[in-house]
């Protein structure tokens, strides 16, 4: 139990509400007419009075956070060192590890970093110096996202409760209540994201022969349909291995015919047996032969039909033309005539555009959110006031070594032709869609040290402080997985009022009286 007395309130109240100057003398000095000795110098906490959190809580939040070091700007004593001697004067030093005892990982080893999340970003130096300590290091609070954090099982507040003297002093001290409540969260993630060509509907096309161009069939922009020609190649190695198979073709048919003479010449008795077996392996061969030329013919592009064609034909032409494999349009070009070919240089790039994939980049921080089947909604910088709608179909099994971030897809429809790849966009991935969830409002949640906690309303005079699991913040509130119950109430301001009180009596130093016990 941390009782407070009315003294303590009453000062603190004074101010958070602009009393002028910053100790219990201050307002005497002003009634008595006398000048202090400066005017924004605050004696008590040996620090300047506007940059004084302990006098002016709400620089908390007005100052924001400090993405180096983890902690409220206004108290970061490594960005601002005036603020230690602020910590010393409330007794919220580890003169063991030099640092807020608040602050401080090696006193406290449920805050191992070794349990904690990675960041996107690595911590600043000033933020990783080591300790003077041979078994743990202390890694800077913006290692790992608290609003993540399960409580600890060893957290000193277990137990606690704040205890004033008379019901009118939470009042004094402003403080004020909000409910917990059930409520449909939603929730979206801001990513970027790049345009791309359906990879399922996008080919890059070269000759599989060498050869020189002798004809260009098609243009950028143009629309091709399955099996339309788009060039054409002269090759002479496609030529030779035409009459290859032609060549083939007649040894098995020559074969065919000996094979039968044979066999009937054995039947009357006038070949050998080894005349006959010897015309079989030879039809064997030949087959094999034949076989060999065949699949060199398709190993050029041509289909079963062109290749019966050229052995009805007699096609030893030198002629090749590259198709399209499907519907598309031509948006890459690399071919000119009486260029000698590279079969491993695309000449032509086609793609079907009535579909197009958004490439979002996914920050470390929202892994644990996104999954395949979310909805989202791309706004692309090139068209403004327009916005496509689509589905992740795939997110990736790893994160970018470079950008830290993790890949998804969007597939968009593309039916008006607006988009077009390369463009970039914003895109807004709905992870939560209005799932009862039970919430406090994010100014009633307070990190003391290990644990997320909240301060529920037990009766007029007493509150308790909660360890919460928080799940997903919308920006106004958090989610809250476990630790109250719907309808109890929590301290929202104020809140941070209180957590300096535990906080002073659980490092022994502060003016309360400490019952873990109560």
């Amino acid at each position: 139990m941390v009782k407070i007395p009315i003294l303590t309130l009453l000062l603190a109240t004074l101010i958070v509400f602009g009393g002028s100057g910053c100790g219990p003398d201050a307002d005497d000095d002003t009634r008595r007419g006398n000048k202090p000795e400066t005017t924004d110098f605050c004696e008590e906490h040996q620090i300047a009075e506007t940059q004084c959190p302990f006098c002016n809580p709400s620089l908390i939040e007005s100052l924001g956070h400090c993405d180096g070091h983890g902690v409220p700007e206004a108290l970061c004593y490594q960005c601002n060192s005036a603020l230690i001697p602020a910590f010393k004067s409330v007794g919220d030093w580890c003169a063991g590890h030099d640092r807020p005892e608040s602050q401080c990982y090696i006193c406290n080893p449920e805050l191992d970093p070794a349990r904690q999340e990675t960041p996107a970003t690595e911590p600043t130096a000033a933020a990783t110096q080591p300790v003077d300590s041979p078994t743990a290091s202390a890694a800077p609070m913006g290692y790992f996202s608290r609003t993540q954090q399960p409580p600890s099982v060893n957290c000193s507040t277990l137990g606690l409760v704040v205890r004033f003297d008379h019901p009118d002093i939470a009042e004094a001290a402003g403080l004020q209540l909000a409910a917990v409540e059930s409520r449909a969260v939603t929730k979206t993630i801001e990513c970027s994201a790049e345009l791309a060509y359906d990879g399922n509907r996008y080919a890059q096309l070269s000759a599989q022969v060498p050869g020189i161009i002798s004809e260009v069939r098609k243009d950028l922009g143009d629309h091709v349909e399955p099996g339309e020609a788009l060039v054409t190649i002269t090759s002479t190695h496609l030529g030779a291995a035409k009459a290859s198979y032609l060549q083939a073709v007649a040894a098995v048919a020559l074969w065919q015919r000996n094979h039968a003479r044979e066999a009937d010449l054995l039947d009357r008795g006038v070949s050998t047996e080894k005349d006959f077996f010897e015309a079989e392996t030879r039809l064997a061969e030949s087959r094999i032969a034949l076989s060999e030329t065949e699949q060199a013919l398709f190993s050029f592009g041509l289909s079963k039909q062109q290749v019966e064609d050229v052995r009805q034909g007699d096609d030893t032409s030198a002629r090749y033309a590259v198709k399209a494999p499907f519907s598309a349009i031509v948006v890459d070009r690399h071919a000119t005539i009486g260029e000698v070919v590279d079969p491993s240089k695309p000449l032509f790039a086609v793609a079907d555009v009535s579909r197009m994939w958004a490439l979002i980049d996914v920050y470390e921080s929202d892994l644990r959110h996104i999954q395949a089947g979310q909805p989202a909604v791309l706004h692309v910088e090139g068209l403004p006031g327009d916005s496509f709608a689509g589905q992740i179909t795939w997110v990736d099994s790893q994160l970018s070594p470079q950008t830290r971030t993790l890949r998804a897809r969007v597939e968009l429809d593309n039916n008006r032709g607006l988009l077009r790849a390369h463009m970039f966009a914003k895109a807004s991935v709905t992870v939560r869609d209005r799932r009862q969830s039970l919430v406090v409002p994010e100014a009633a949640v307070q990190w003391e040290g290990c644990c997320n906690v909240v301060f529920v309303k037990k009766s007029e005079t007493v509150y308790e402080p909660r360890r919460v699991h928080l799940g997903i913040a919308t920006g106004t509130v958090y989610e809250v997985l476990d630790g109250v119950s719907e309808g109890e109430e929590v301290v929202t301001q104020g809140s941070f009022l209180l957590k300096t009180e535990i906080l002073k009596g659980s490092i022994g130093a502060g003016c309360c009286e400490v019952d873990p016990g109560a």
